[in-house]
């Protein structure tokens, strides 16, 4: 039996620069509306876009490619081949995508610094890698 293929996409050279550039982006609105003591979900969502733009960043600089796919395990596996240390901050921001963006319930100020702990591991990388 063969492994199930992961959908991705071929990255063009300018995708992995406009991708880490979008995750900064989202970073820097966290940020600023951090310091202004906005909306929890809205901040935490903001961190949730920025890890998964520096995720794709990462793996547009190191394989060329990134997930296309609607399915959060693909999107996991990929990044594990760039380094299985990037795995968890990815699959924590991927599973708190839809409770921080549309969930009825107030985020935690714990839970924002957890999401910024994740999403700032990834912009890491992103940057470094």
């Amino acid at each position: 039996m063969t492994p199930k293929s992961i959908r991705t996409r071929v990255a063009e050279p300018f995708e992995c620069t406009q991708r880490l550039a979008r995750a900064t982006g989202f970073w820097e609105s966290a940020e600023n509306e951090r310091s202004l003591d906005a909306d929890p979900n809205a901040i935490a969502a903001l961190y949730v876009l920025a890890g998964i733009a520096a995720a794709d960043a990462i793996c547009c600089r190191k394989l060329g490619e990134y997930s296309r796919s609607e399915s959060h395990d693909e999107a996991i596996s990929l990044i594990k081949r760039v380094s299985p240390d990037l795995a968890a901050p990815l699959r924590r921001l991927l599973a708190d995508k839809s409770l921080d963006a549309y969930g009825a319930a107030a985020v935690s100020a714990r839970r924002v610094e957890q999401t910024r702990t994740a999403s700032a591991r990834l912009i890491e990388a992103a940057r470094t890698l």
